[in-house]
């Protein structure tokens, strides 16, 4: 957590070092090869000198309260600074989304037009001295690999893209019978208003982009407020949204530190979500912040939307024993990309007792090839967790994991001296692990897999459900029936089967409702829906009619 100390005046600001230019071979679009283009990193440079402010009314505007330092999850170094909002700039932006809603004809433009705006934007994201510039930015900021960032930038695309084509389908006008012939009715999908969006720092760019795209599409207005562990992307999002046609107000984005780094103990973020302006708010991250967003929408009686945290178990069954090179790869995708810190990651397996030790051997043969190391490096499969606080949980759980009795089958990392102080922690797997231990049980967020195993279909369920989550599980087996028949006992908004982590804008994710992972969607019809309000007119068309209940009193 930042304090006042890392408040920095002017002058010091302009004398933060940036990253070293990576000199490396021209890009390619495969995954294996992607490396950061040395052109992108100058592109990247001055995209952040640009934007790294407050974007409200479609203006960059410096905040009342000064600027915050931003380390590079890299080696520990500050590369840059963000912009620290007081309530007075909390204020303001919400006051911009205000009127942007009420008197400037947003939510009255027609969805078809607004629907042009979002495809200009994914347009823009789409042209490669953006995307990799964009990229870079991603890469310095939270840690990930440029090759994961270069996923995340096309899901961004392919998600603004998704919306300008759902938003006229969705909120068309219906008109369902009323088994009468005196009256008429109406449902009009309505934009729901001004939305505070919250991100977190695991998908900077991609989080905040599930909320804006669909709420945009809707008619809404944002004020949105990424993690100020990693925000820098969402500062450039403001410019490519204005210059796509939004309206001044339409996206205002905030940024700003924890409690600690303001006088007084309010932060960016609580201002936010405390405003009496806001129609609703959309969170995505820790279950401790999401209970604070509900507290702040209590007395408000205003609707919230939460996506936490997660569990997830990978159930792998008996009969893949002759597919063990991709199961062993999914079980990989499912916990070490984004160095795991994914709220869905599949980051419990469960594997049948037969085929256990051959997957463990597989599995740890497979993860000794990991290369760990800068992620803006050729090469590079798992970058750094985004903070010391960070790498300092995440090995304290590890730690205590062993001392359960967990096997670690960890290896030391191969470091350069370079990147010492960066926030690495090696790919982990542990065995062994009781079910009472913290690491089998609550959420880790980084890269420490657990493995146990079962001995039949219903201890695997039970083992799986066994967890107060409910955002995501995996099956993994030759029978599509055990397949079905396992994902219906599964109690989690999302199942993959013989995969992991595969999502697609047309998708719904979620957390299963009751449980500790939320409540409400992202992506699909149900994420725009999330931003609409439904209206039913009844319609009598003839001025004379009535039911002369009355007439006689």
């Amino acid at each position: 957590l930042l304090s006042n100390k890392y408040l920095l005046p002017a002058e010091m600001l302009r004398t933060l070092p940036s990253l070293p230019l990576v000199r490396c071979r021209a890009l390619s679009r495969s995954f294996s090869e992607l490396a950061a283009p040395q052109e992108a990193i100058a592109k990247a440079d001055e995209i952040i000198s640009r934007t790294s402010r407050l974007f409200i009314d479609n203006q960059y505007v410096e905040a009342e309260a000064g600027r915050l330092p931003v380390l590079s999850p890299r080696d520990g170094k500050p590369f840059a600074s963000i912009a620290h909002a007081s309530a007075g700039d909390v204020d303001r932006a919400v006051q911009s989304a205000r009127r942007c809603f009420d008197n400037d004809g947003w939510p009255q433009q027609d969805v078809k037009a607004r629907a042009e705006i979002l495809k200009r934007i994914a347009e823009s994201l789409r042209k490669p001295e953006v995307s990799d510039a964009l990229c870079v930015i991603e890469s310095r900021d939270c840690g990930k690999p440029f090759s994961e960032s270069q996923g995340d930038l096309g899901v961004c695309a392919d998600t603004f893209d998704y919306y300008a084509e759902m938003a006229p389908k969705i909120m068309k006008t219906s008109h369902p019978s009323t088994g009468t012939a005196e009256f008429y009715a109406r449902i009009e999908s309505e934009p729901l208003g001004v939305i505070g969006c919250i991100t977190p720092w695991n998908f900077p760019l991609m989080q905040a982009v599930l909320k804006v795209a669909p709420a945009l599409a809707a008619g809404c207005s944002v004020v949105l407020k990424p993690s100020p562990l990693a925000s820098l992307t969402c500062c450039a999002l403001g410019e490519l949204v204005a210059a796509a046609g939004a309206p001044p107000g339409a996206l205002n984005v905030i940024t700003g530190g924890p409690p600690e780094a303001l006088e007084g103990g309010g932060s960016s973020g609580q201002y936010l979500i405390d405003h009496h302006m806001l129609d609703k708010v959309s969170f995505t991250g820790s279950g401790t912040a999401g209970q604070k967003m509900l507290e702040a929408s209590a007395s408000k009686l205003r609707p919230t939307c939460l996506e936490l945290g997660g569990k997830s178990a990978f159930i792998i069954f008996d009969d893949v024993a002759d597919s063990l090179d991709s199961v062993v790869d999914w079980v990989m995708v499912g916990i070490f990309q984004c160095t795991g810190q994914v709220c869905s990651a599949t980051s419990r397996v469960l594997v049948h007792e037969s085929l256990e030790q051959k997957l463990v051997d597989r599995l740890l043969e497979r993860v000794r090839t990991i290369k760990v190391g800068d992620p803006l490096v050729a090469g590079t499969l798992m970058g750094p967790l985004v903070s010391e606080g960070q790498k300092q949980k995440v090995l304290g759980m590890i730690k205590q994991a062993e001392a359960d009795g967990a096997k670690n089958h960890a290896l030391p990392l191969q470091l350069s001296t370079e990147l010492q102080q960066g926030y690495y922690v090696p790919p982990t797997v542990l065995s062994n692990l009781p079910y009472n231990s913290t690491a089998w049980k609550e959420e880790i967020f980084g890269p420490v897999l657990a493995i146990r195993s079962f001995s039949t279909d219903e201890e695997a369920v039970r083992l799986a459900n066994d967890t107060p989550y409910g955002l995501a599980n995996a099956v993994y087996s030759r029978d599509y029936r055990r397949c079905k028949r396992v994902a219906s006992q599964l109690k989690s908004g999302v199942v993959w089967e013989n995969c992991s982590q595969v999502l697609f804008p047309s998708t719904p994710f979620g957390g299963r409702q009751g449980r500790a992972s939320g409540f409400g969607f992202e992506l699909g019809p149900a994420g725009l829906k999330e931003f609409l309000s439904e209206k039913t007119v009844i319609s009598n068309d003839r001025t004379t009619f009535d039911w002369g209940i009355y007439k006689q009193a």
